[in-house]
């Protein structure tokens, strides 16, 4: 079967449309699959969980072992989607805002305080949590402190964790955080685990990249069991895996193909 295809900057459109979000529309455009979807469903709230690096070809080698994960896309929709940046902080502002990164020009975290500091009222620098925000909701943002820190003053409920030498430890705590921020009630929330990314760096056999997905997908499990009926999940990479010369030894045209295009995993399901 033919995966269905979309881009990152989709995501913001679409839960603008679905959660009736005025936002001044930016370049993706919502997905119509999703919108098909979530209708039936009856989805009333939102949660976006970027996994970092988790690319298309890697989603399905992972699969066995993120079995949360796995069970749950077989009830939503599983994209191949492109990412328009091969590094977070570009990859994740395009996702949060619906913007590419020539347009949010968004490289670092610092980036989003100097961009701001120029003009505070730059659509595209707000994002979907922030239009929501705006519009009487309630979103929930759940990063790394410096990246949290940066939602100050835009949205009331941000979450940060101290960057960490432990990364499991590190993507728990941010568990946490969501599951606080789930039992609040929240409209719209962002999340962001990094332990498959950090792995890909550091590990050097799949025994080991496959212990941080399942770490993942344990996370996740708790997320999901947490959330109100009629929440919609938007799960994806926010770019390929990096160390891909690693990680392709074995690999076959089809994936070092869809590496090389930065195609991310994205799963959308709704509770």
């Amino acid at each position: 079967m033919k995966a269905l295809e979309c881009s990152t900057i989709d995501i913001a459109p679409t839960i603008s449309r679905l959660l009736k979000v005025p936002m001044v529309p930016p370049s993706g455009r919502p997905i119509p699959e999703v919108e098909n979807y979530a209708k039936e469903k009856g989805c009333k709230k939102a949660v976006i969980i970027v996994i970092d690096s988790l690319g298309y070809a890697l989603y399905w080698h992972l699969s066995p072992v993120m079995k949360n994960l796995n069970e749950f896309s077989k009830k939503g929709l599983l994209f191949k989607c492109w990412s328009p940046a091969t590094i977070t902080s570009p990859a994740i502002a395009s996702i949060f805002t619906g913007y590419l990164p020539a347009e949010h020009k968004i490289y670092s975290t610092d980036d989003i305080y100097t961009e701001t500091s120029k003009d505070y009222e730059n659509p595209r620098l707000k994002s979907i949590m922030e239009w929501a925000y705006r519009a009487g909701m309630k979103s929930s943002v759940v990063i790394e402190t410096k990246g949290a820190e940066s939602f100050r003053g835009k949205i009331r409920d941000f979450y940060g964790v101290p960057n960490s030498e432990d990364i499991l430890d590190y993507d728990c705590r941010i568990t946490e955080y969501a599951l606080q921020a789930l039992k609040g009630k929240t409209d719209i929330m962002a999340i962001h685990l990094r332990a498959l990314d950090r792995y890909s760096h550091r590990a050097e056999t799949w025994t080991e990249l496959k212990k941080a997905a399942k770490a993942i997908d344990e996370n996740l499990g708790e997320i999901f069991q947490s959330a109100e009926k009629g929440t919609i999940f938007f799960i994806c990479g926010d770019h390929a895996i990096h160390g891909g010369k690693k990680w392709l030894k074995n690999a076959t045209h089809e994936e070092i193909k869809s590496h090389e295009n930065n195609y991310v995993a994205l799963i959308t399901g709704c509770c």
